[in-house]
């Protein structure tokens, strides 16, 4: 879909003297994007190409709502408050000439920060925009929501949880149209427990064989928490792996203590279960006896094993060190990209 999409309106890029379209594409293709990605950007695209079909806009129109979808969420950071600023300034790079029509493309975007249109263009895009909250189904809504906390699965679900049902409660008040459906997903959101898994390790560094697991566990879980365990026992090596973007974007922590008390902290409005990695035999040998003493100290504890691939079973977080000693990076390559 991705080069079809862009090379479909080379000639509007064109219009606007837009060479680097590659970079767009990268910003909409970045894997944080659940909902903010191409699929919503070709749904703007095809509602605005039916208006113009159906001659509620003129050519005019049409090219600046065009430009407008491909720029307005063009950078996307879920915790950032200048997205719409940013997705503008990267417009006005890319824009190489003066065009008057940039301009109106620029005002639309800062008016989808609060969704405040101060003019008629910006009306109609604004409400495209926003079709899931005005006029989505409760069905689409429930897909939404879950899309949205994809993308903030950094935020603890505690706050998560408290954040959105404000937002939807003020989106219920000004979308009244929809308000019946809104409400609907608000009391689900009130009662939803999302399946969370806690992969928990040391993590020192966090490397390929991890992230394979971590994959894994996301295609079980609706959000993997990363917990790194403070080991005592254990030299924690803090500037390899944690700058990784692999981490950016997912709920990664420290605790000390009990992995026990940690997951009970985790439990409110949640189905948690506790996530170990395996690598061999011996790793299971190991996390059996382990697991018998948190049934001790946790009789309701859940927790499964994932193995990794065969492909990374060599790969330990002591032999990239060990690496490391002898050559420093030669045990980055071990590590996600």
């Amino acid at each position: 879909m991705a080069e079809s999409l862009y090379q479909k309106y080379a000639s509007l890029f064109a219009l606007f003297g837009i060479k680097q379209v590659d970079v767009i594409a990268q910003h909409w293709q970045s894997p944080h994007r659940f909902y903010h990605n191409e699929t919503h950007l070709k749904f703007l695209i095809d509602e605005i190409e039916k208006l113009y079909a159906l001659d509620g806009i003129n050519d005019h129109a049409r090219h600046i709502l065009l430009l407008t979808a491909f720029f307005h969420d063009v950078v996307y950071e879920p915790l950032a408050n200048d997205n719409e600023e940013k997705s503008a300034q990267l417009l006005d790079k890319m824009v190489t000439a003066r065009y008057p029509d940039a301009q109106i493309v620029r005002e639309i975007i800062l008016d989808t920060k609060n969704h405040e249109p101060k003019s008629q263009l910006s009306e109609v895009f604004c409400s495209l925009d926003m079709y899931i909250v005005e006029s989505g189904s409760f069905a689409e809504l429930q897909k939404w929501e879950f899309q949205i906390f994809k993308e903030y699965q950094m935020v603890d679900y505690k706050f998560y949880k408290q954040g959105r049902l404000k937002l939807l409660r003020e989106f219920a008040q000004r979308y009244p149209k929809n308000a019946h459906n809104l409400q609907n997903l608000i009391e689900y959101v009130e009662q939803h427990k999302p399946k969370i898994g806690i992969y928990a390790g040391s993590f020192n560094p966090f490397h390929n064989g991890h992230f394979n697991i971590l994959q894994k566990a996301e295609r079980v879980f609706d959000k993997v928490i990363i917990a790194k365990g403070i080991n005592p026992e254990k030299h924690n090596n803090d500037k390899m792996g944690e700058d990784s973007s692999v981490l950016k974007y997912r709920q990664y922590e420290t605790f000390t203590g009990l992995l026990t008390d940690y997951a009970s902290s985790k439990e409110t409005d949640t189905d948690m279960t506790i996530i170990r990695g395996l690598r061999n035999g011996d790793d299971l040998d190991y996390e059996v006896n382990q697991l018998r003493f948190m049934e001790d100290m946790k009789p309701d504890i859940k927790l499964i094993f994932i193995n990794c691939d065969q492909q990374f079973e060599h790969i330990s977080s002591s032999s990239i060190r060990n690496l490391e000693r002898i050559r420093e990076g030669l045990g980055r390559k071990y590590l996600p990209k």
